[in-house]
Formats: C-alpha cells, sequence, structure tokens
C-alpha cells in the first residue's frame, strides 16, 4: 500500500488530536533561541574586586590602629590627670611642712647664724661717681685713609 491521506496512519493522527480536525492553523516559523554564553568573569572586574577588597582590609586595619592609639592616649591621659593632682598634693604637702619658725630655728641652732640688725648695716658712700670717657670718636680723612692703606697692605701680604 502506499501512503496517501485516506491511509490509516493519517486516519489514527487525526482521531488524536481533534484540534486539527476543525481548519487549518496559521504557522510561524519560530526564531531560533539564542544560546547564553557561559558568563566568565571578567578581567578588570576582578581586577576591581580585588583592589576594593584591599582598600577595605587596609581601611579596618587603619581604624585598629586608631583605636588602638585612641585607648592609649586616653590611659596616658588618665595617668598624667592622676599624677598632677598627686603632685599638688605633694607639693601642698611640702609647704606645710616647711614652718618659717622650724627654718629659722635651724639656722641659730645649728648652724650658728643670727639676725642682722640695724647696727650691723653700713652705707658706703662714693666720692667721685662713676665716669665714662668716649675716646675721639670723630670720624677724619686721615683715619679713613690710613684704613684703606693698612687694609691694601693686608692684601698685598697675603697675595705674597
Amino acid at each position: 500500500m502506499t501512503p496517501s491521506r485516506d491511509s490509516v496512519a493519517y486516519k489514527q493522527y487525526e482521531e488524536r488530536s481533534p484540534a486539527r480536525k476543525g481548519g487549518r492553523r496559521d504557522l510561524h516559523v519560530a526564531p531560533t533561541p539564542r544560546r547564553r554564553k557561559k558568563s566568565r568573569l571578567r578581567p578588570s572586574f576582578v581586577g576591581c574586586l580585588l583592589v576594593l577588597a584591599v582598600a577595605a582590609v587596609y581601611i579596618l586595619c587603619c581604624q585598629m590602629q586608631l583605636t588602638e592609639l585612641t585607648a592609649t592616649v586616653s590611659r596616658q591621659s588618665a595617668l598624667l590627670d592622676e599624677l598632677t593632682a598627686e603632685n599638688v598634693s605633694l607639693t601642698t604637702k611640702k609647704m606645710n611642712s616647711m614652718n618659717m619658725s622650724e627654718v629659722e630655728e635651724h639656722a641659730v641652732n645649728q648652724l650658728g647664724m643670727v639676725k642682722m640688725d640695724n647696727a650691723r648695716i653700713e652705707y658706703v658712700e662714693l666720692t667721685n661717681p662713676d665716669t665714662v670717657t668716649v675716646a675721639e670718636s670723630r670720624v677724619s680723612l686721615g683715619s679713613v685713609l690710613a684704613g684703606v692703606a693698612r687694609s691694601f697692605s693686608a692684601i698685598v701680604e697675603y697675595i705674597n
């Protein structure tokens, strides 16, 4: 048997798909789907990510150092305040412990010193007051020429 539209295969096919019985459908050619390329990372993109990662790590390290230094400064500042307060306390204690009457008593008893009274003061009177005399301060042509001659002779001696 030769295949024709009246053959059994065509009849079975039409029985199974009833939608085709009614009429002819318009067929359109579907465009072939474009295949996507595998998405590979571009080297410039990877480089940018690497630079960003290094910058982030660097910034974190700098912030860590800044935090440590701030804590150190804070501790040292607190220590300075404490030592300043202790210095004020010790200075006050020292000033209170040195009583002038005790110092005077030590000077008289231990060192043999005595207080000065008005009878021991002697005034010295100068008969001739101090005077200042200025030697020739005038400039003359002769002194200028003498200075030039001395300079010239010094230069000639240096050259010889």
